[in-house]
């Protein structure tokens, strides 16, 4: 019996042992990965380095000296606030080592007013400019950057001219050119002057005259004048578009107070219903206009007859200025006629090309055919513009039911220069192609190629040309004569 409990018994107790060996063993098998995994862990965290920022030297000092104006040793008061500075940092302007090195009496002073005369610096712009002095870096916002670079070239403080530069040239649109242009003269500063006119000389026709006609207002008359002179100047259409906005433009600063554009058909009568006989640009209203007017290509100008008509009936113009161009396109006209004048020759002087061609363009929406002629008489060229949305080309079009209008010249020479360009969210160019100068022998109804788009080229797509017909004279009878009223 007993041997027969003991066979129950222990059976049971070797399997419980079994068991708990085995587990134990996993257990502490278990218990052990663990412990690795977690060493593994601790190791890795232990041996990787931890950035963390301190207060800087730099941080320090614009905090501590600045700031907080501690050990100041002479206080600067403008715009009737009071700045605690510190000569060493302040020699870093050319303006202040000046006067705290030479025999000025501020030199031992430790109360210095300054009298600031320009008005486009403020307290803010001031702050900005001392702080940086105490600073590596320095925070420019482009609302406020005119006054920044104002009181930047008040100390003479280039590193940060060329920083403002830097950001101006970046955010030059539609709201900032002005201000910008305006700071580039008032300043000195021939890189954003020149930056400015090319973004007014490409947007001056593509947004000022087909947005809201108020943004004519805010362009001054030397600015437009020295637009309207510019061979550069991107013309959509023709010379006369040109002339059309002139007409607006100046109907704008003569009416600085309307709230609202006016009617174009209230801009013509204002015009043409005048009881003065005399042009309207030799009045005593109109003569500080003359500037930009006399700037226009007026032998461009009266190539269509409906647009010689709507020149006589504004009466802006004077006829002096008109009768000498009519005369020398007649002339020019006889000459071709009786083959004399083939056009252009190849060795055409460029300066004499950019003063002299038409100045016309175009504006493409989407990439697809396109075909267009710019109205008006050209010497009896039928000239046709072509592009495929890939390609641009020219063609001498000579269909025979017009053959009485056209020139009898079986080859005509022809001297063009085509730039392209897209414009970005501010209107700046974003991409710029152009052909050069090129000289062209036409036949009748020969097609010629005069570019193939780059593949950074977007639409829309603003094409302008400078196109010259026949050959240009060296003094041309057709320069306007400026008159005063006495």
């Amino acid at each position: 019996m007993g041997n027969t409990l003991s066979l129950h018994i222990y059976p049971k107790q070797i399997v419980d042992n079994v068991k708990q060996f085995v587990t134990g063993q996993k257990r502490k098998r278990e218990d052990s990965d663990s412990e690795e995994e977690m060493n593994k862990v601790i190791d890795i965290a232990m041996h990787t380095p931890k950035r963390k920022k301190l207060l800087t030297t730099a941080k320090y000092i614009y905090q501590a000296l600045f700031q907080e104006g501690k050990n100041s040793d002479v206080t600067v008061e403008a715009l009737g606030h009071q700045f605690h500075l510190h000569k060493i940092y302040l020699c870093q302007s050319p303006y202040f080592a000046s006067m705290f090195g030479g025999s000025w009496l501020e030199a031992t002073k430790k109360y210095i007013m300054i009298d600031i005369i320009d008005p486009l610096i403020t307290i803010e712009s001031l702050k900005i400019i001392f702080g940086s002095l105490y600073n590596d870096e320095i925070t420019l916002n482009p609302a406020e950057i005119v006054p920044i670079l104002a009181s930047a070239a008040m100390f003479q403080l280039d590193g940060i001219i060329d920083k403002c530069r830097e950001v101006m040239i970046e955010t030059i649109n539609p709201k900032s050119v002005m201000d910008y242009y305006n700071a580039a003269c008032q300043y000195g500063d021939k890189k954003l002057h020149d930056t400015c006119m090319n973004w007014f000389l490409v947007n001056l026709m593509t947004f000022y005259y087909y947005g809201p006609l108020c943004h004519l207002r805010t362009i001054p008359i030397s600015l437009m004048a020295k637009l309207v002179a510019n061979p550069n100047l991107f013309v959509v259409q023709t010379e006369f578009s040109l002339y059309v906005m002139l007409k607006f433009w100046m109907y704008m600063h003569l009416h600085p107070h309307l709230p609202n554009d006016p009617a174009i058909k209230d801009i013509n009568l204002f015009y043409s219903s005048r009881t003065d006989e005399g042009p309207f640009l030799l009045s005593k209203e109109g003569e500080k206009f003359i500037l930009a007017f006399e700037s226009l290509r007026i032998h461009n100008l009266i190539s269509h007859h409906m647009d010689v008509e709507a020149v006589q009936r504004d009466n802006i113009i004077p006829h002096s200025w008109l009768n000498p161009v009519v005369l020398k396109q007649w002339k020019t006209m006889l000459k071709v006629n009786q083959n004399e004048d083939k056009g252009p020759c190849s060795e055409i002087a460029e300066e004499s090309f950019l003063n002299k061609s038409l100045r016309c363009g175009r504006i493409l929406n989407e990439k697809d055919r396109h075909m267009w002629r710019w109205t008006g008489f050209h010497y009896g060229m039928d000239l046709l513009m072509l592009t495929d949305g890939s390609t641009l080309s020219i063609k001498r079009n000579h269909r025979p039911e017009f053959e009485q209008l056209l020139s009898f010249q079986t080859v005509r020479r022809l001297t063009i220069r085509v730039t392209v360009a897209t414009l970005n969210e501010q209107r700046q160019v974003l991409f710029q192609q152009s052909t050069g100068i090129k000289n062209f022998t036409l036949s009748k109804t020969e097609e010629m190629p005069l570019m193939t788009f780059d593949k950074d080229v977007t639409f829309p797509l603003i094409i302008s040309a400078n196109i010259l017909f026949t050959s240009p004279e060296e003094v041309m009878a057709s320069e306007p004569v400026t008159q005063t009223v006495q």
